[in-house]
């Protein structure tokens, strides 16, 4: 996996922070990984607790071999406003679940939320990079 940017965005009076690699892996478009997945966890407040982080960091952790594996890749982290959300292209959904499911197994349930799209052009991907790359311009 690349090398993470992060940005620290504020809007009206919101402040998020954004993790992004440097460049767009180069799997996206040779596998394809045309499928995007989107994991959301919402928290109280701005920005999360030391004890929701821990979590969110363990979760993380659970799922660091699929987030960096050849048929899936994590792409975007934003954490903005009560929500953290994990961004995910995957070759296949179905195998992801699976995969995520395995990984997850023995930990405590997570409060997560999964959405899928496809989305084999990344739309979901560049619809935040892009802005944070005008941004940081």
């Amino acid at each position: 996996m690349n090398k993470w940017n992060i940005f620290k965005v504020s809007s009206g009076g919101k402040t998020g922070v954004f993790r992004v690699p440097e460049s767009k892996p180069t799997q996206w478009d040779t596998l394809p990984l045309s499928e995007e997945i989107s994991i959301s966890w919402n928290y109280e407040g701005d920005m999360p607790d030391k004890s929701t982080q821990a979590d969110m960091d363990r979760f993380e952790e659970a799922l660091s071999d699929i987030f960096s594996a050849e048929t899936s890749m994590l792409v975007l982290v934003m954490t903005v406003g009560g929500l953290r959300e994990w961004c995910i292209y995957a070759q296949d959904y179905g195998r992801f679940m699976q995969e995520l499911n395995t990984l997850l197994a023995g930990n405590p349930k997570f409060p997560i939320t999964i959405i899928h799209s496809h989305d084999p052009s990344w739309r979901y991907w560049h619809s935040f990079t892009d802005r944070l790359n005008q941004q940081t311009s």
